[in-house]
C-alpha cells in the first residue's frame, strides 16, 4: 500500500485509561483528518510532502488540458493522473487492525500510479511538517480529555 500508516503507540499505553473503542475511535478521527488534509495538498494544491508544488504544466500541454479536458487554466501540476478524478478519489482510510489505520489506494492500479508520481515529482504520499504536528496536537488534546 503506498501511502501512510496511523499508528498510536502513546495512546495504547493509556488503555487502562480507556477503552479500546475510545483509542480506535481516536486513530480514526486522526485517519479521517489526515485524509482530507493531504487530500487537498495533493489533489487540489498539488503540494509535495516538503511543501513545494510538484511542478508546472508545459504551455502546449495547457492548451490541449483546456480545449479537450475543460479544465482549469493553472499551470501546477497536480497528482490526479486521471480525467475523471479516479486517483483522488480512491485515496481512503484502510483498516488495518489494533487501532490502527492506513491511508491509500483500494485499487492497486492506482497504488501504482502514485508510486508513479512519487518517482517523478519526489514524496508527495508522506505526511508534512504540520500534517505530523496536527496529529500530536489531536493526540494531546485526546490525553487531556482522558486525565
Amino acid at each position: 500500500m503506498s501511502g501512510v500508516t496511523v499508528s498510536i503507540p502513546l495512546v495504547a499505553k493509556l488503555e487502562k485509561a480507556s477503552s479500546q473503542q475510545a483509542i480506535d475511535t481516536l486513530a480514526r478521527n486522526i485517519a479521517q483528518m489526515l485524509l482530507g488534509d493531504m487530500r487537498e495538498r495533493i489533489h487540489e494544491q498539488g503540494r509535495k510532502t516538503d511543501g513545494n508544488f510538484m511542478g508546472t504544466y508545459s504551455k502546449s500541454y495547457m492548451k490541449v488540458r483546456i480545449r479537450d479536458y475543460n479544465r482549469t487554466a493553472s499551470t501546477r501540476v497536480i497528482l490526479s493522473l486521471t480525467r475523471d478524478g479516479g486517483l483522488e478519489n480512491d485515496w481512503s482510510i484502510i483498516p488495518l487492525g489494533n487501532a490502527t489505520y492506513g491511508l491509500g489506494f483500494k485499487n492497486s492500479f492506482n497504488a501504482q500510479k502514485a508510486e508513479w508520481g512519487e518517482e517523478r515529482y519526489g514524496r508527495v504520499y508522506g505526511l508534512t511538517k504540520e500534517e505530523k504536528q496536527s496529529v500530536v496536537d489531536e493526540v494531546n488534546e485526546w490525553i487531556k480529555a482522558q486525565l
